[in-house]
Parts: structure tokens; C-alpha cells; sequence
């Protein structure tokens, strides 16, 4: 009875949990999912450089796209090639990546000592333990994918912390939205092209008239 009434109280959170065997599992909540285990063939974020500081500098290698890392921690990245993020010492306890463009699909890794982490996506906190129950890192890789369209931007805190998070790759561009000022400048454009036409239906009639 007690594991019922805990069931119903994470599903009343608007958590939904699907088991798909011991090694994987899906977490799914206001729309997005977090899934563990192997991810696809995304477009990789690769580092602009060598770096180091509490803003590191990233990019979508097929589009130049940029991607931000950042932490209260001091950072490092090393090289060109695949965007793998390091402590310059100590460990990662916290990390905010954010996307210049919004994804539908994102992956990542981690490595660390055993323990847990929480995400928030856009700004909204939407996994965290006890509810996600597959928010945990083990010694070694730990692979996720995040899914849910629209994704711009993550925020990770980690207990304890990580020593490497890498592997970070996007798929499906979400279409992008006008801004307001795009709106503003499609509606005089319309508001322009509707006139036109009535001054040249107005123009069209009088010939009309002047010719009978």
C-alpha cells in the first residue's frame, strides 16, 4: 500500500516512468523526456579552442551555431574537436549550457563519482531526484538524451560533483518563432502591399470609366 501511495504521488507531480530494462529507462515530464543508455548520431558541439574560466565558448559544428558553457566553477576545455568540459580542479558542481539556436533532441555525458544531478530546461526546473529516478551518475560514462522540442537551454547541478561532461549533440532545429520586431516590420509590409492593390484597383476602375 505504501509503494501505491508513492506511485500516485509522483504521477500527481506529472512524472511518467517507462522501464525499458535493467540498463535503460524513460523519464517524462510537462513534455520532455530523459532518457539513459546510447544516443544517436546528433550534430556534435565542438570547442572554439583552448579555454579556460567560468565561460567556456562552444559551437554546433555543422551550422557554427554558438553554444555557451558556464559554472561557478573555473572551466576548462581543451583543443578543437568534440566540446569536452573539465574542472580546472576539483570537480564540476553546477553547469549551464545554453543554445544560440532551440533543438528538439539534445544529448550529453558525464562521468563522476556515484551520485545525482538536477536539470533545468529553459529556465524551468523539471528533473530532479527523488522523482526522476534515472538522475544519477555512476562511476564511468553515463549517458542521456533530452527530448522535447524547443530545448535552448540547459542548467545542471551535480551531488557531488562531475569531473567531465561531454558528448553534447543536437538534432531536429526547432523552427524558429518571429520576434516581435519581425512581426511589426511583416505587418506593415502586408499593411503596404494591401494598399497598393487598392490604389491599383481604384486606378484600374476610373480607366474603366473614362474609356466608356
Amino acid at each position: 500500500m505504501r509503494t501505491l501511495h508513492k506511485m500516485l504521488a509522483v504521477a500527481s507531480a506529472g512524472y511518467v516512468f517507462a522501464a525499458a530494462g535493467s540498463a535503460q529507462a524513460t523519464v517524462t515530464v510537462d513534455g520532455y523526456s530523459l532518457d539513459t543508455g546510447s544516443f544517436g548520431t546528433g550534430l556534435g558541439v565542438h570547442s572554439t579552442g583552448t579555454q579556460s574560466g567560468t565561460t567556456l565558448d562552444g559551437v554546433v559544428n555543422i551550422d557554427g551555431s554558438a553554444v555557451t558553457f558556464s559554472s561557478s566553477d573555473t572551466l576548462t576545455m581543451t583543443g578543437s574537436g568534440e566540446a569536452t568540459v573539465l574542472p580546472l580542479s576539483g570537480a564540476i558542481s553546477n553547469l549551464d549550457v545554453l543554445f544560440e539556436k532551440a533543438w528538439d533532441s539534445i544529448t550529453f555525458s558525464f562521468a563522476g563519482d556515484d551520485g545525482t544531478f538536477s536539470m533545468l530546461v529553459n529556465g524551468t526546473s523539471l528533473f530532479s531526484v527523488p522523482a526522476c529516478t534515472i538522475c544519477t551518475i555512476d562511476n564511468g560514462q553515463n549517458k542521456f538524451t533530452l527530448s522535447g522540442g524547443g530545448i535552448s537551454s540547459l542548467s545542471f547541478a551535480f551531488t557531488p560533483g562531475v569531473s567531465t561532461a561531454k558528448q553534447f549533440r543536437v538534432e531536429g532545429l526547432t523552427s524558429a518563432v518571429p520576434e516581435p520586431a519581425t512581426w511589426a516590420l511583416l505587418l506593415v509590409g502586408f499593411g503596404a502591399i494591401g494598399s497598393s492593390l487598392r490604389r491599383r484597383k481604384a486606378n484600374t476602375q476610373r480607366l474603366r470609366v473614362a474609356y466608356n
